[in-house]
């Protein structure tokens, strides 16, 4: 069955905000060639997981882990993801989300009807389970938060640990 994302415009790299966790910035930085791609975004967003976000003792304090360029800096001419086969897992398994649903807002028809055909492209067990152990991560961080640049300076010690 062909991937869904032949038919993409890749509207959802150009227009999410792309957070990851500690795992997936792991994977990235062990696969990949690029290595200046992090940001600490500050939770702005409409919706984000309050468990995800790291204190420090700067001024505005709290942030979200996630890639540094929008759109996506791994994204190529041709629409398609550079590094799809290492990329954040939310990613691999967009457009469907946690808990199985498809959010197809972005997707063109044709994209859509391949997803519901051909399913994610990872189980959501792998997912949760990620995000569940990035979440004691940041909950570790938390206990004893520093500046930003601590923070930066844990966030690539860390991911630079994890097996992945």
């Amino acid at each position: 069955m062909p991937n869904p994302c032949i038919f993409c415009r890749a509207d959802c790299c150009r227009t999410y905000t792309i957070t990851i966790t500690l795992f997936d910035l792991a994977r990235i930085l062990k696969k990949s060639k690029e290595k200046n791609i992090i940001a600490l975004i500050e939770p702005r967003l409409l919706s984000y997981d309050p468990d995800n976000v790291f204190d420090t003792t700067d001024d505005y304090g709290y942030y979200l882990l996630g890639l540094k360029s929008h759109p996506c800096v791994f994204l190529n001419t041709k629409n398609q993801c550079k590094i799809h086969k290492f990329a954040p897992l939310s990613c691999r398994r967009y457009p469907f989300n946690v808990q199985g649903k498809l959010n197809t807002r972005f997707c063109p028809l044709a994209s859509q009807i391949l997803s519901r055909l051909n399913g994610p492209d990872i189980k959501s067990d792998q997912l949760v389970q990620e995000l569940s152990e990035h979440k004691e991560l940041v909950k570790k961080w938390n206990k004893n938060p520093k500046t930003k640049k601590e923070l930066l300076k844990f966030i690539v010690k860390v991911a630079g640990q994890l097996e992945v």
